[in-house]
Formats: C-alpha cells, sequence, structure tokens
C-alpha cells in the first residue's frame, strides 16, 4: 500500500504516456525527498540536494495543477 502513496498520480483519468510522465516525476521527487533527508539528518552539506527536492516539487505540483484534478494537489 505505500507505493500507492508515494507514487499517488491524479483521480483524473490521462493517456498512458502523460501517465508514465507522471509516475516518473513522481519516482524523482520521492528518491530526491530521501537523498535530501539522508543528507540532512548526516548533517552533510545538504544544499544542492535541498534545491533539487524543491524544484521537483514544484514541477510535481505544476504538472497536477495543470493536467490534473485540483482536488489532487490536496492529498
Amino acid at each position: 500500500m505505500i507505493p500507492l502513496y508515494l507514487l499517488h498520480v491524479t483521480a483524473v483519468q490521462h493517456s498512458e504516456s502523460m501517465l508514465w510522465t507522471f509516475l516518473t516525476c513522481n519516482v524523482f521527487v520521492v528518491t530526491a525527498g530521501i537523498v535530501f533527508m539522508y543528507k540532512l539528518f548526516t548533517q552533510k552539506k545538504v544544499r544542492n540536494a535541498g534545491i533539487v527536492f524543491g524544484i521537483a516539487i514544484a514541477i510535481n505540483y505544476i504538472l497536477i495543477a495543470i493536467l490534473g484534478d485540483p482536488f489532487d494537489l490536496l492529498g
């Protein structure tokens, strides 16, 4: 059940290529978040990881806002 929560896409039906775009973006967000948290808790240089994670989250929200349902942004 955890992968379904981590890779939540949208409630709106999309073409298969758009679905793969959402899934790829969500996998990148989850991976960037894990790297960011690891570097943060091990007190390593975290600036670049934080910037990449922030950009990935912003792109993900923009994709959902444009191509998805606004209620998907609520969680």
